[in-house]
């Protein structure tokens, strides 16, 4: 198996329950993969400005396709490889549109990651873990209005914290209203909107051309519906133990858990041991 790109997910994949931490497990395979020359990418919904505390120490990624693959980042160089941002207009409907319906929501553009300041209390109530919610409040960018950030900067992607069950079909009702977009879900209970097609399989793809790597060449992990065009795209892909069963049937194969640290499982099967 000629594997030369590792692409991973981070929450319910490369990293434990506390959505923090690296499982030791996948850190000492992702290492032994990078020394046999294989490119380490992070696939992740997340902004660069909540990716790069996690994965920088590690000292094993360049690439970073974030925001659903809305932004690609050679994150050496400081450079953007690929962008697919949102319409303004559109942007500023979205904005009105969840202020109706009263649902707190951050906003990415240019690798940061924006709150409103009167909407943080909401946030903090849906944060992951006390780690995460640390993480957090250290990179994030508080603005009093949201529409400032919307009229000066090209989004990259909504994150709708919560969004309750009774308000989801009229919601994207009128989010369809606004004009095309591409939406997931990777908790399941949040919402995340980009351009339409933006993906992560796409970027992944784009990026692996600018690298001349085929997708049998890739490796790649993931647990949510924000996964499913990376790997159904990856020649060698898995999903996580933890993952619903329509991502494990989009993945060639299946791993373990992410706390069980079914990354490096993985690795070690099927790059490390041949």
């Amino acid at each position: 198996m000629d594997i030369k790109l590792i692409a991973l997910d981070m929450d319910g994949t490369l990293l434990d329950r506390d959505h923090s931490t690296v499982p030791a497990r996948n850190v000492e395979a992702l290492r032994a993969a990078a020394e046999r020359g294989v490119e380490i990418v992070i696939a992740s919904g997340r902004s660069w400005s909540l990716i790069r505390e996690t994965v920088t120490p590690l000292g094993l990624v360049r690439y970073a396709l974030t925001a659903n693959g809305a932004l690609t980042l050679d994150t050496a160089a400081g450079q953007v490889l690929d962008k697919v941002p949102m319409d303004r207009v559109q942007c500023a409907a979205i904005v009105e549109a969840l202020r109706r319906h009263s649902l707190a929501y951050e906003l990415y553009a240019d690798g940061e990651n924006y709150v409103q300041r009167n909407e943080l209390e909401g946030m903090r109530e849906f944060a992951l873990s006390p780690a995460f919610e640390e993480m957090f409040l250290r990179n994030v960018t508080l603005v009093d209005d949201m529409m400032d950030v919307v009229k000066t900067r090209l989004a990259e992607k909504f994150d709708i914290f919560y969004v309750p069950d009774q308000v989801r079909a009229p919601l994207l009702a009128e989010l369809s209203a606004t004009g095309p977009f591409s939406g997931a879900g990777a908790l399941g209970t949040n919402l995340e909107l980009t351009a339409a097609g933006a993906n992560k399989g796409a970027a992944l793809a784009r990026l692996c051309e600018r690298l001349d790597i085929t997708p049998e060449q890739v490796m790649a992990f993931g647990d949510g519906d924000n996964d499913l065009e990376m790997l159904s795209w990856a020649g060698c892909s898995f999903a996580m133990g933890n993952a619903p069963e329509a991502v494990k049937a989009a993945a060639k194969r299946v791993t373990g858990a992410n706390y069980e640290g079914g990354v490096g499982m993985a690795i070690e099967e099927y790059l490390l041991s041949r």
